[in-house]
């Protein structure tokens, strides 16, 4: 399908694969898109500017990374910056539904809807868009209309923030595409109108929608005018619709407004407050926040969550509603809004005009009936499974999940490794797929698992994709004969877990492999080392100051399934390791405190003992310093002790000096595993480089672990 981006500062006009549609959301083919002149023209403008600006900051930002991800992972995030950015375009659309994700209740395919979001409502033959950043329409008819519905939507919260009453006297500053939408509102609230801009055309056009009176900004004698023509008292209440990085816009605004007026700041202006005017008037200064209540909620915008009606009775998709009704209505006037009306495919030239400053807005069309609705098919899965080595001169890598850990540290490791080429980066987001794919030379980037298994492109699989998908995608590319790497966890749910070890129980030829990679780091080998030939059960200590994370947090919600199963899974991987025997009980005790805040999985004490006598204990903690460092282990044998702090730090005691060591740079283990998983899938007979059998285990008692924790803590015989 088509999709417009800014390249390096470039509109462009690009294939990409159809978005992957989630749960919560809806698969809409798009009629007609908006292109709106303020916010999208401000995005290429920034874009165009020099990299190096800024420099201080940048460099700042570098040294930071360098100190928390280290040298490499810092030299990949740079060299992904100086290869350029890409960004996908748009954020207001409309469109026909042609798939409807399995947790939607309210819309089906067919309905005609508006759709609003960044990153979202592109400008696209196919967006994928969450329920409640949708609105639908009663027809076809006001499609083109309806594609300005967000920044009708964000207009309309300015109006609701700025409490107008019938017969107030309302200003607007700013007369651009939200300034002309919010006359019009406020006209249609029963408001006197006034509008300040410093284009006549604008002035001019304010005054056909509505506005009782319009000023030129430029004019010294404006502010004298506004107070003559409110009787000297000023305006109830003044809307800022402009963009300006000065403060001058918000003083003049508390000069127009009358003692105890409300400002209401919609726009995106310099906020510089002097205190004087502010002050004197007893002004209530509002900030408006984009479309309404629920915009940056991840769970009422992605998991669609809306708020009670009779408590939030207006929620950014109920304002998007509300707006599309005044359309449709015929209420709120659109056509001189739109500039030019262009087809998608010459999408450049409606930048260009914008930016000449003819509009305020544009309109993309689509051709509807030349888009082709095939899509591709899906391979069959092969019932006899043959696990071929990647023996030849080079294994092809699909990376599945470019995320923000396999962009640090998993895919700079790959790109050191001989005869192995990552060949496909898989990620939801188009644009993030095109400036990964283009950093690491991969011939392919795709949308969709689904995408990369209807060919044979790729040998092995790099899984390290959100959570909870992690176990459908291993079985996918294992079901098709690939070699997976699986970022942890192994699975989220018993449910997972059993599908999964199933699999590996029938095919032991699998070449799999979890990155659990604690037990491969230099300090873990050598405490192994030392700990082998001795006469006592052992005592290990692992303290993890794991940092808060929000309950909002992909980590902590249905994606991430907690911080038990994403991360202390590594430290559960390590005790096997260490002990090398089999658990006979564990005990978990949780935080005792009342606190909404606070996830249950994210503070516990985990004790496990082994059937040679050894016990191995797990502090995870998210109340903790920063400062103190994230992970130490103490282990206690024979009369000896050993201390290990946070990967750079080895110190043994009763044990020879040697044994010390201080490194400047942390190694936990991660090129290590790799790079021994990627020799042995090349090989004709694989050998797992963890056990199999280790693997489900740690699986099993990770589940147990956050099961427990769940249920406040508590004990179980293995």
């Amino acid at each position: 399908m088509r999709q417009v981006f800014l390249d390096k500062g470039l509109v462009v006009l690009r294939q990409v694969c159809e978005p992957l549609l989630d749960d919560y959301s809806v698969l809409v083919r798009v009629h007609y898109s908006f292109i709106s002149s303020g916010t999208e023209m401000a995005t290429i403008s920034g874009a165009q500017q020099s990299l190096f600006a800024n420099m201080p900051q940048k460099i700042k930002k570098i040294l930071e990374s360098v100190a928390t991800n280290g040298v490499e992972a810092t030299r990949a995030l740079v060299s992904g910056k100086l290869k350029g950015s890409v960004r996908a375009l748009g954020y207001s659309c409309s469109g026909q539904i042609v798939a409807v994700g399995s947790k939607v209740r309210s819309l089906q395919v067919g309905d005609f809807v508006a759709c609003a979001g960044s990153g979202a409502a592109n400008h696209a033959d196919i967006v994928c868009v969450p329920e409640n950043l949708t609105a639908k329409l009663s027809g076809s008819d006001v499609l083109k209309h309806a594609s300005i519905t967000t920044l009708g939507a964000i207009a309309l919260q300015g109006i609701r923030r700025a409490q107008l009453q019938l017969g107030e006297q309302v200003c607007v500053i700013g007369l651009g595409l939200l300034g002309q939408l919010t006359v019009q509102l406020a006209a249609q609230s029963g408001c006197k109108v006034f509008g300040i801009d410093l284009v006549p055309d604008r002035l001019d056009l304010a005054r056909q929608l509505g506005a009782h009176h319009a000023y030129d900004a430029r004019d010294p004698q404006f502010l004298q005018d506004i107070i003559f023509a409110t009787q000297h008292q000023g305006a109830d209440v003044t809307l800022i619709t402009a963009g300006s990085k000065s403060d001058t816009i918000v003083q003049q605004a508390m000069e127009i407004t009358r003692k105890k007026g409300r400002v209401v700041v919609v726009g995106d202006v310099g906020l510089g407050l002097q205190r004087e005017q502010f002050y004197k008037k007893e002004i209530d200064f509002l900030i408006s926040c984009s479309y309404g209540p629920g915009r940056y909620d991840v769970q009422y915008e992605q998991q669609g969550i809306d708020y009670p009606y009779a408590y939030v009775r207006w929620t950014e998709q109920r304002n998007m509603q509300a707006f599309v009704d005044l359309v449709e209505r015929k209420k709120i006037v659109i056509d001189p809004l739109i500039g030019v009306e262009i087809s998608v495919d010459h999408v450049e030239k409606a930048y260009e005009q914008l930016a000449r400053q003819k509009g305020l807005g544009a309109v993309l069309t689509y051709d509807i009936e030349k888009y082709d609705d095939s899509k591709p098919k899906i391979s069959r899965v092969n019932t006899n499974i043959q696990f071929i080595p990647a023996i030849h001169d080079t294994v092809r890598v699909g990376v599945v999940g470019a995320g923000g850990f396999a962009k640090i540290k998993l895919m700079p490791i790959l790109a050191k490794l001989r005869n192995i080429q990552i060949h496909a980066v898989v990620d939801p987001d188009a644009a993030n797929a095109l400036n990964v794919s283009r950093q690491y030379n991969a011939r392919l980037n795709l949308s969709s698992d689904a995408d990369l298994f209807s060919q044979d492109l790729v040998d092995a699989v790099v899984i390290a994709s959100p959570h909870k998908y992690h176990t459908e995608q291993a079985l996918k590319a294992l079901e098709r004969g690939k070699a997976v790497f699986l970022e942890k966890p192994m699975a989220t749910t018993l449910e997972q877990y059993q599908q999964l070890y199933a699999f590996l129980e029938h095919n032991p030829q699998a070449r799999f492999c979890v990155d659990y990679n604690r037990s491969f780091a230099p300090f873990i080998r050598k405490i192994k080392e030392a700990i082998s030939e001795r006469s006592t059960p052992v005592m290990v200590h692992y303290r993890m100051n794991a940092g808060f994370l929000p309950k909002d947090h992909w980590v902590q919600m249905e994606l991430g399934a907690g911080r038990i199963i994403g991360e202390a899974c590594h430290i559960i991987d390590l005790f096997y390791y260490l002990i090398d025997s089999r658990p006979l009980s564990i005990s978990v005790e949780t935080l005792g405190a009342l606190r909404s805040d606070l996830c249950p999985t994210d503070n516990i004490s985990v004790h496990i003992r082994f059937d040679d006598g050894s016990v191995c204990s797990l502090l995870y903690t998210a109340l903790g310093n920063a400062r103190m460092g994230k992970e130490r282990m103490e282990v206690f044998f024979d009369g000896k002790s050993i201390v290990m702090d946070d990967y750079v730090q080895l110190a043994g005691y009763g044990l020879d000096r040697s044994f010390d060591q201080v490194v400047r740079t942390p190694d936990k283990g991660h090129e290590a595993l790799i790079r021994m998983f990627f020799a042995q899938v090349q090989q004709e007979i694989f050998a797992p480089p963890i056990p199999f059998d280790r693997l489900n285990r740690v699986a099993q008692l990770t589940l147990l672990i956050d099961e427990l924790a769940c249920k406040g803590g508590g004990e179980k015989e293995l």
